[in-house]
């Protein structure tokens, strides 16, 4: 099993005064370890690797070297004790996975902003494709498309190889849906439909393993086909990421109710919903809309929640952005396209 470095392991080598940090030949570097490293200047190198006239590079201090060997003795002790159970194979240590994207929850509390696109086509070949076109995310909407689990699973696993996260929304509140999305591998859930902290009880219950919630654990794609299922236990509910979408008027019923929630991860504004609930049915300009907007965007800053917002074009997005909004979710596949083609063909037909 390799060892994880995070961040905070580069950050407490920097306060510690040292220049080099010193880990295991199989050790994974975090995306956000990477950062932190470049960030502070510290220099990353692998017990066991040449350096210089055949040398074998040394750790930082004696302390660092103690701590190192620790983590990997616990590690292969882990390894042995839980590559069994009750799904995985005696013995066997799944091996390392081949991308190391960091745990999009991580990504959504990073403050860094980002963009994706819906995804509606019910196909793996449009995830790989638009996920290689600069997304941070997609998100496959099971909502208003006829997509269920199956092919969802096929269009996560394309994306296995590709930068963008996949994001699920599901069609409803149900322990059905949203556990599902979950085990079949969803970097995160973008759940509708939330009106009233009851609503909230239910999406705790369904997407959390014991003690906070009820979902339950197998052999599902999020645990490696059973493979990582003693791993998975040890801290079942640290990565999973739940996005939560404002689009009714009983939502800002209950604003604090639903924003102030430990497992929301972000808190998403579906302007078109909202303003057919608010009677201004497409006017995001519109006072009422400003308003509400404002209103929901400082109740998640209030509870430190980033904030989200959908856009129905790249201009649109930028703007949301230059507003403070973290994610813009801009279109869909579908909508991106069809501007794109029917401004080339309205250029193309006045040569005609």
């Amino acid at each position: 099993m390799p060892t994880y470095i995070t961040a905070a392991e580069i950050a407490a080598c920097h306060t510690k005064g040292e220049k080099v940090f010193a880990c295991g030949a199989d050790a994974v570097l975090t995306d956000l370890a990477r950062e932190e490293a470049d960030k502070l200047g510290i220099e990353l190198i692998r017990q066991g690797d040449n350096k210089g006239a055949g040398a074998q590079p040394q750790p930082a201090s004696p302390l660092q070297a103690q701590a190192q060997t620790q983590v990997q003795a616990s590690s292969l002790k882990q390894a042995k004790s839980q590559s069994g159970g009750i799904y995985g194979v005696q013995g066997f240590e799944p091996p390392a996975p081949l991308t190391h994207k960091r745990p999009f929850k991580e990504v959504l509390g990073s403050g860094r902003k980002i963009a994706g696109t819906f995804i509606g086509t019910p196909h793996p070949v449009m995830t790989e494709f638009v996920g290689k076109l600069g997304f941070d995310f997609l998100c496959i909407d099971a909502e208003h498309t006829p997509i269920h689990l199956a092919t969802l699973q096929e269009m996560l696993q394309s994306m296995g190889a590709v930068p963008a996260y996949g994001v699920v929304r599901v069609p409803m509140i149900s322990y059905q849906y949203m556990s599902g999305a979950l085990d079949i591998g969803a970097d995160a859930l973008l759940i509708p439909q939330i009106r009233t902290g009851q609503d909230m009880d239910i999406v705790e219950q369904a997407c959390l393993y014991p003690p906070q919630g009820r979902r339950g654990i197998g052999p599902s794609r999020a645990t490696s086909y059973g493979l990582e299922i003693g791993k998975k236990g040890q801290e079942p509910n640290r990565d999973t990421a739940i996005i939560i979408q404002i689009e009714t008027k009983e939502a800002l019923d209950n604003l604090d109710a639903v924003i102030s929630r430990d497992i929301v991860d972000m808190v998403f504004i579906g302007p078109g919903d909202l303003s057919m609930n608010l009677g201004v049915f497409g006017q995001t300009g519109h006072p009422i809309m400003v308003e509400q907007i404002g209103r929901i965007q400082e109740t998640a800053g209030r509870y430190g929640k980033p904030i989200g917002i959908f856009a129905g074009n790249m201009e649109a997005a930028g703007n949301w952005l230059d507003k403070g909004f973290d994610m813009v979710l801009i279109n869909s596949e579908l909508g991106l396209l069809g501007e794109h083609i029917a401004g080339k063909m309205a250029a193309l037909r006045s040569h005609m």
